[in-house]
Order: C-alpha cells, then structure tokens, then sequence
C-alpha cells in the first residue's frame, strides 16, 4: 500500500532525506504492481507528492545554505571592519598617519568613516580605458595634423610632421647606393604592412568566428533536450541571439526565462549543462572519475567491493555499474556526503561482499537470528540493510541484535524454553541435545537439520509443551526416513533373533 506522508520534520534536510526514500519505496511499489489496480494508482499519486514534496525540501535547505553564507560574509566583514577600526584608534592615539584604504573604485576613503574601515589596504588596478590618441587632420595648411586637439610635431604613421604639416621625405639620387637602400626600405616596409594588414583581417576573422562558436557548442548541448516545447523555446532563442548579435553570457542570462530553465532545479541544470556541453568532456570526466572513487571509497568502508566472488556459491558480485550510477547521481544533484549517506540508505538492492562496518554487522544479525531459530525474509534484510545504512534513521546493530531476540521470545514454539533464552542462552544451545539425538538416529548432518523439522519433533503440537527426551526419541522412529537408516535395520534384525530365539531356534 502507498505511504501517507504527513510528517513534521526538525529540519528541511530530515524532510529531504525522508522524501528521498518515499520515492524510492514507491518506485518499487509502481514496479511490482499491476497497471490500473488500487495499488498501482496510490502509489503513482504517493510517487507523485513525494517528488512535489522533495523539492520544495531541497529548496529550502538551499535558501538555509545561502542565508548561512551570507550571515558567515556580513560576520566576516564586521570582524575585519572592527579591527580597521581598532587599529585607525591605535594610530590616532600615537600620533601616527592612519593606513590607507581604499574602495572598490579605487578611490581613497576619508579615515575614521565607515566606508574606511570596510575598506581595502590594497588599492585596486583600475584600467582606464577612455583615455586614447585622436589624431585629427591631414597634414596640410589648411588641414595640419592634430593630436587631441594640439598641433602635433614627430613621427606618424611612419612620416614626419612639423607643426602639423607633412615634412617632404628627401629624394635620393637614382642609382646611388642611398637610394638602393631607401627603395629596399620602402620595399621592406610594404611587405611588412601588408603581412600586418593580413594577419589583421585573419585575426577580425577569428574574432568573429570565435564570437559565434559559442552557438554551436550549446546547440549540441540542448540537442538532447527530450521535452519538445522546450527545445522549440530553446531554438527560437538561438535565432534571436544570431540575428542580434549576442554573446554566450547574455544568451544564458536570456535562457532564464525559457521554460527549460524555469521547470528544472539548478542542480540538474548544471549537470544537464555539464554533462551535454562538448566542451566540458575531459573536466566532466575527471569530474564523474573523482566521484567514482571517492563514492568507492565510501562502500568498500560499509563492506561493498566493486568485483568481488562469493566464497559460497562461486558467483561473481558485480557492482560496478551501481557505483557508477551513484557517482552520476551524486554530480546530478550536487550532494554533500550527508546527502549521499541518505541516498545510499535507500539503495537496499546493494550487494555486501562481508568486512568493512556495515558487512561484519549484517554478519552479527544474521549468525544471530539462526542460532535464535529466527529466519529473516528478503523485507526484514533490506529493513536492516536501509536502517544500517541511514545515518538519521537511529537503529544500531545493537537494535537489530535485540529484535531478533525479541522476535525468538515471542515465537509461540520457544515458550518452552522462554526462561533459558531470557537467561541468555541462544535457543541452539538448549535443543543441542534433541539436535544431536536426531542427528545420530536418522543418521544425518546436524547442520542440515532445519529448525522447522527439529521443533516440530520437539515441541508436541497438542499440549505446545517440549517432549520428554524419551517421547522425542519414539517419536523419530516413527519418521519414515528412521526406516531407511542402518540404525533401524540393525533394531529390527536384533528383535527378529529374539523373536526366533523364543521358538528354539538357535543363531
């Protein structure tokens, strides 16, 4: 049956952590029921408010995150303001010039305001781009050149002026050797201007070229958005961006109003970016590599190895694939290592291999629960898997070692011996006896022995008491596999020489 939430939490993230598995639990509910039936349609409205529900949890421990910032900044900038403060008295006081500081334009600021001590020591470079050369004017008589309005005189352009007037180059002689070298001067120079006109249009083309790029590479990007209406608000802006011009950073600042951007939460925005951009394929990879090992890390600690072989069956325990798709989950949704520890609690189809925390204590309850008679369906060890895993959920092995007791207390076949076992005598250690006894008489394994088949020659089903050592012992002669043992052809082979020794027959 779909879960009922309507639960107050402490705080947002217990909030998160709970939804997290109700979507989980549904999830399994969805996919082992049938389509149509009651089950199936709570279950996808649970499924459905779950989500709703998570996140509106995830953004409020986002809006905690940035409140939390901002109050660490504000106390980080008073705590700095203060000792400005302290210090501008100390030199006051000493008769010494106060230090300098300076605001974010680079300006000096009065000492002893406000504004001074929230300041900077350091003055900021300010790159002053307004200020250029104008050259005006043509070099002539009417027109003489100018530089920013003032006569010029010098070199421009690779010729001389004089007050604003072009000064004529001196003519050489033809043939002499000045004139030769003047001609592979002039010669030398034009190569070299248009070399430097070439690479100045190469370089405009570049820049244009670069300008643009950008557009390529993000429609790859949302190529693989799935949702149709999207994708066409998507593309429509593409167009409106060429046509007018944009740069990448007023296209994404324009991407928050589309309905991609406005319907998706910022963690999977920045992954679906992340992870579709070509640009980002070797950060991205390096990105999911780290969280692989890190997250492998982190199972191999509970007892999870990502190749191991089961020492009983031969069969190769595989998680690597599961370790890969939780290291993309936890890119997805940019979780802290508490967020992760919450979604591993829900992951109960994780396979433990022993050793580590989480594998020596699963080992404890279950070496437990069989020498307490108790067995434990796939439900009860996935309630102990999730639980163990659950750093909120407050269930230690400790818990689960007395719940299994528990549950041997209360098994109607144990009343018999209900005080040993609260004495703290496991319920193997007081029926080793009938164990053995049956072992030896039906000529089998002690360890092959199953609890049903033991307590129900133990336990008489009529008067729900122990039977008497003798009364167990009849009564597994009377178990047809008691026939077939060589324990019985030897009994009835003694009784039919005494039966013969009475008529006089001699062995």
């Amino acid at each position: 049956m779909a879960e009922r939430y309507s639960k107050d939490f402490a705080t947002a993230q217990e909030a998160v952590s709970f939804f997290g598995r109700a979507i989980y639990q549904n999830e399994q509910i969805i996919k082992s029921s049938k389509p149509g039936s009651d089950k199936f349609k709570n279950a996808t409205k649970a499924l459905a408010a779950a989500k709703k529900q998570l996140e509106a949890a995830q953004k409020a421990v986002q809006a905690k995150r940035d409140a939390d910032k901002a109050k660490s900044d504000k106390a980080k900038l008073s705590k700095s303001a203060a000792a400005a403060k302290e210090q501008y008295e100390r030199d006051v006081a000493l008769g010494n010039t106060p230090t300098p500081r300076y605001g974010a334009d680079g300006s000096s600021l009065v000492p002893g305001t406000q504004a001074y001590f929230e300041g900077s020591t350091t003055k900021p470079k300010i790159t002053d781009t307004s200020a250029k050369n104008v050259y005006t004017g043509s070099g002539t008589k009417d027109k003489p050149l100018e530089l920013n309005g003032k006569v010029f005189s010098g070199s421009y352009k690779g010729k001389e002026y004089k007050n604003g007037i072009l000064v004529k180059a001196k003519v050489e002689e033809p043939g002499t050797d000045a004139a030769k070298a003047a001609a592979a001067a002039a010669a030398e120079k034009a190569k070299a201007d248009a070399a430097a006109k070439a690479k100045a249009e190469a370089d405009e083309e570049e820049k244009k070229a670069q300008k643009t790029m950008w557009v390529s590479w993000l429609r790859t990007t949302f190529s693989s958005l799935e949702d149709k209406t999207q994708k066409a608000q998507v593309d429509a802006l593409f167009d409106k961006a060429i046509k007018q011009g944009w740069d990448e950073a007023t296209f994404m600042e324009a991407l928050k109003g589309t309905g991609w951007w406005q319907n998706t939460l910022p963690s999977l925005r920045q992954f679906f970016i992340e992870s579709n951009d070509p640009r980002n394929k070797a950060t991205f990879a390096e990105k999911i590599g780290n969280n692989i090992t890190s997250i492998s890390a982190k199972l191999e600690a509970l007892g999870v190895q990502p190749r191991s072989v089961d020492p009983a069956t031969g069969k190769v325990i595989d998680n690597t694939e599961l370790i890969k798709g939780i290291a993309l989950e936890a890119v997805k949704n940019n979780w802290t290592d508490d967020e992760l520890e919450n979604y591993l609690s829900t992951k109960s189809e994780i396979i433990f291999t022993g050793g580590g925390t989480l594998g020596s204590y699963l080992e404890r309850v279950n070496q437990t629960a069989y020498l307490y008679g108790i067995s434990l369906d796939n439900n009860m060890k996935n309630a102990i898997n999730t639980s163990l895993l659950d750093p909120l959920d407050g269930r230690d092995v400790q818990y689960w070692l007395n719940s299994v007791k528990q549950m041997a207390y209360d098994a109607p076949e144990n009343k018999p011996f209900l005080a040993s076992l609260q004495a703290g005598r496991s319920l193997y250690e007081v029926t080793n006896s009938y164990r053995n006894q049956m072992a030896n008489l039906l000529e089998l394994d002690g360890t092959a022995i199953t609890w049903n088949d033991l307590m129900g020659k133990v336990i008489d089903k009529e008067t729900g008491n122990a039977r008497t050592f003798a009364d167990f012992t009849k009564s597994l002669k009377a178990d047809p596999l008691w026939q077939y043992t060589r324990n019985a052809k030897e009994t009835y082979s003694n009784m039919a020489l005494d039966v013969a020794k009475m008529f006089g027959f001699q062995g």
